[in-house]
């Protein structure tokens, strides 16, 4: 009789034990299905158009790059970016401001860089002023593998060794993302001025980049003039 006492106290338990155990582990599954829910999305860093805020530190040929972003939720479908650097040993400074449409993924920037040193039809020239206005859509393709970011832009040239210039320019930014960890990328570029300056330059930007984390990259950049820049790029 006591033999059967213990045994059925025995079932008892292990059954008790079982149906916490599968509880515990419905419990936590249901926890990391809701956590994964709810979990912010991925900052895209291969897209130059993504909107969030930043800090960045580069350096290369050219020397160090600085620039600091702020980026957010602007109104209804709308996002902005407003972002200033000091590039090439502070050689040079920018400001440029971004505006998304986030349905339509498109949008318009604002651009301005001073006392920038820049190269035009074989000439050199210094301590140039520039400023623009650019509308951009983002476009994609095999499943948001491969991005093409066309933009146009208008703008101006003044002061420092060039005639004031307006300009339009066209820039075809594409990249292809393997995963949402690595990505590469190229940016071919054709200005021509029509009053001013006779300006008449294509340029190209080969890029890539690994995202160790949503807070975390590291990227790459080569252009026509010899120039390579690596950056570390910290989202927050």
């Amino acid at each position: 009789m006591i033999l059967k006492n213990y045994t059925l106290k025995n079932s008892v338990l292990k059954s008790c034990a079982l149906k916490a155990t599968v509880g515990t582990l419905v419990g936590l599954s249901s926890f990391a299905v809701l956590a994964d829910e709810t979990e912010e999305p991925w900052v895209d860093m291969s897209d130059p158009t993504a909107v969030y805020s930043s800090a960045t530190i580069g350096g290369g040929t050219e020397g160090i790059d600085l620039s600091a972003s702020y980026g957010g939720y602007l109104s209804g479908v709308y996002k902005h970016r407003f972002t200033v650097a000091a590039k090439h040993d502070l050689d040079f400074y920018e400001v440029n401001y971004l505006l998304l449409n986030a349905k339509s993924n498109s949008g318009v920037t604002f651009d301005s860089s001073w006392s920038e040193d820049i190269r035009a039809d074989g000439n050199d020239f210094d301590d140039v002023n520039d400023t623009s206005i650019g509308f951009f859509a983002k476009l994609a393709f095999m499943d948001n593998h491969l991005n093409f970011y066309p933009k146009v832009s208008v703008g101006y040239l003044w002061d420092g060794d060039i005639e004031d210039t307006t300009y339009v320019k066209f820039d075809a930014t594409t990249r292809y993302t393997f995963n949402r960890m690595y990505w590469v990328g190229i940016t071919p570029s054709y200005a021509h001025g029509f009053k001013g300056a006779d300006l008449n330059e294509w340029e190209a930007t080969i890029d890539a980049g690994v995202q160790l984390s949503d807070t975390f990259g590291f990227s790459v950049s080569a252009n026509d003039d010899e120039e390579f820049t690596a950056n570390v790029t910290f989202a927050f």
